[in-house]
């Protein structure tokens, strides 16, 4: 399947039988705020680039790049209190997958200074290890005050069954020699008495249905339909559905919705409720890279260190 095909099928997805102008309101009329969200995409750059998509006709960059755009705002970042995924289209899944998904989330962590200053995402691999991005654990490694003296944490969020949690890392066990991934290792044990369920032969097809979830964090220069999509409300758990676009290596590639903060977060197979990657980075609304979990089965002592693999 050639690129347009692939982005149209995906944005028609995103839609969901929706007009695209009903992505954002007309701009007259509104004034503050809802009129800078209005404003912040061309909607009729967004409609004549759609037109242009189906009828097969080449896009300008700007054209894909707003098309883009339209599918993150298609899509909602929802946010997730007390362990509980709200209900919701886009997080349609069987029970037994939902379970097994709803069973993980209490091992997904907020990594950051003590006093409050969050940095990223990471996840439980084992009771005491978490695996994070690997450009995570450099920060980490050069504040080394801060990592000896126990200043860099894990906050666990409290739900139904588990109490919050906040354990200080000790260090960096290891980083993968190739990939954007490395393991943490905490003072004490985390929520999870194992950690999140792994892929051993993870899915990268195209179209893929995933879901990322993490704590995406506020960035300067934040168009407002982003301020919107988020509700102004940012360091807070949130799930981000979307779709695999393709793999490279031990790569994949997602257009999950992602911010400043979500490195690290644990990226699921909506059909399974595995994890089959580990999000590193991502051009804004145009595509992000995930560290496929065949990277982590491949090392052998990140292997050896995670506890549950499937």
């Amino acid at each position: 399947m050639d690129e347009m095909t692939s982005l149209r099928h995906r944005l028609e997805r995103a839609l969901g039988g929706r007009a695209i102008e009903e992505l954002w309101p007309e701009p007259r009329a509104l004034v503050g705020f809802e009129a800078a969200v209005a404003l912040s995409v061309d909607r009729a750059l967004a409609r004549r680039a759609f037109d242009k998509l189906r009828a097969g006709s080449r896009l300008l960059p700007v054209e894909s790049a707003v098309l883009e755009v339209a599918i993150r705002m298609a899509r909602p970042a929802l946010r997730i209190e007390r362990g509980r995924l709200p209900p919701h289209s886009f997080l349609e899944m069987e029970e037994a997958v939902r379970a097994i998904l709803l069973a993980q989330l209490p091992g997904i962590a907020s990594l950051g200074f003590r006093w409050g200053i969050p940095l990223a995402t990471a996840f439980q691999v084992a009771p005491r290890v978490l695996v994070t991005s690997a450009h995570v654990a450099d920060r980490l490694e050069q504040e080394r005050e801060d990592l000896t003296r126990g200043n860099f944490v894990a906050h666990f969020d409290a739900d139904d069954r588990h109490e919050e949690r906040i354990v200080s890392i000790t260090g960096v066990l290891v980083r993968h020699p190739s990939e954007d991934v490395a393991l943490l290792e905490m003072e004490a044990e985390g929520p999870l008495d194992g950690g999140l369920r792994l892929a051993r032969r993870p899915a990268d097809s195209r179209a893929r249905r995933v879901l990322g979830v993490g704590y995406p964090l506020y960035g300067d220069g934040h168009l407002p339909w982003v301020d919107s999509l988020f509700e102004h409300v940012y360091g807070v758990l949130r799930a981000s559905p979307g779709e695999l676009m393709g793999a490279e290596g031990e790569r994949l590639f997602h257009d999950c919705t992602t911010l400043s903060g979500n490195s690290g977060s644990p990226l699921f197979d909506l059909s399974t409720g595995l994890v089959i990657g580990v999000h590193s980075s991502g051009k804004f609304a145009w595509r992000n890279t995930a560290v496929s979990t065949r990277a982590l089965l491949s090392n052998e002592f990140i292997r050896a260190r995670a506890s549950c693999w499937d």
